[in-house]
């Protein structure tokens, strides 16, 4: 798939019904951490969709923000980073670096405290550990 049609199917995932995501943490107030590439993903979470269903693993649960963040930059991103071939210190090293590279999937970080309109986000929280 071209890199126009990655975006293209990007912007129609905006308009859909249902998005289904994952999340990068959630802390135990309720709160869901993200950091995004392109921020396509973050976009659909804030805004779009009709109704957005996130299901994650326990591994995703954090105390608070301060340690949600940790987690992202210290497991998740570097993970992602191999995982996508990305020219990063993370990538190398395993551990953020927080850097500005080009290659750099951490662009946008969004902290979500609430649904608006009430009840347009829905968590599932499966008993195991899924994805990084």
């Amino acid at each position: 798939m071209s890199s126009e049609q990655v975006e293209e199917l990007y912007r129609r995932a905006f308009f859909a019904d249902t998005y289904f995501m994952s999340t990068n943490a959630i802390t135990l107030e309720g709160e869901l951490i993200n950091i995004d590439g392109t921020g396509n993903r973050v976009a659909s979470l804030i805004y779009g969709p009709k109704q957005v269903i996130i299901i994650a693993g326990m591994n995703k649960v954090a105390r608070n923000q301060t340690e949600a963040l940790s987690r992202i930059h210290n497991v998740a991103c570097p993970q992602n980073a191999i995982r996508l071939s990305k020219n990063t210190p993370c990538a190398l090293t395993g551990v953020c670096q927080d850097c500005l590279s080009p290659d750099c999937i951490c662009m946008q970080t969004v902290i979500t405290r609430n649904s608006k309109p009430a009840g347009r986000i829905k968590v599932i929280l499966v008993g195991e550990n899924l994805g990084y």
